[in-house]
């Protein structure tokens, strides 16, 4: 795995992450980066990276500028890949915390501009994070959600782009 642009274009990050990790293909987070950059924008912005995994959404979005990238994973195999992926390369605008996303809170004055989530596939309530983490959004604020295909939200969506067998849907804050 590598990062697709951005200052930190090529870095292969080590793949020593937990076996039930299930990393964005190289194909899709260009793709889909591409899109973000020229749509949204990236630099500057605040991002909560939920379910984290690998930790390479995180990187993508250091690689373009963000500000801050907030990962949360609760696998500590996971955890100490990405504070060893963030030691290498000095990334102090990495925060990364060992925690069940639903015990996540954002300190009170908090709000990401970005928030990317590729939880399990199977999740039970994955069609509920739109409204779940819409409070955590800037007014202008975006979810992106990583999911199969054939899921369908409830939510109007802002884009909806398919990649082989991820699809990724964006949604405005609620």
């Amino acid at each position: 795995m590598r990062v697709t642009g951005g200052v930190l274009k090529g870095w292969v990050i080590p793949s020593k992450f937990a076996s039930h990790v299930r990393p964005s293909t190289d194909r899709m987070r260009e793709s889909l980066f591409n899109s973000l950059a020229h749509q949204f924008g990236i630099e500057g912005k605040k991002v909560l990276d939920l379910f984290s995994g690998s930790g390479i959404v995180a990187a993508e979005f250091l690689s373009r500028e963000a500000e801050l990238v907030t990962s949360i994973d609760i696998d500590m195999k996971n955890i100490l890949q990405q504070k060893l992926m963030q030691k290498e390369r000095d990334l102090m605008q990495w925060e990364i915390l060992k925690l069940n996303i639903y015990k996540f809170v954002p300190q009170k004055d908090q709000r990401y501009d970005i928030i990317f989530a590729d939880p399990p596939y199977d999740i039970p309530n994955i069609q509920e994070f739109p409204k779940m983490f819409s409070d955590w959004l800037t007014d202008d604020g975006i979810i992106i959600i990583e999911h199969r295909p054939q899921l369908q939200f409830h939510e109007a969506h802002l884009l909806k782009k398919e990649y082989g067998s991820t699809t990724c849907t964006i949604f405005a804050k609620q």
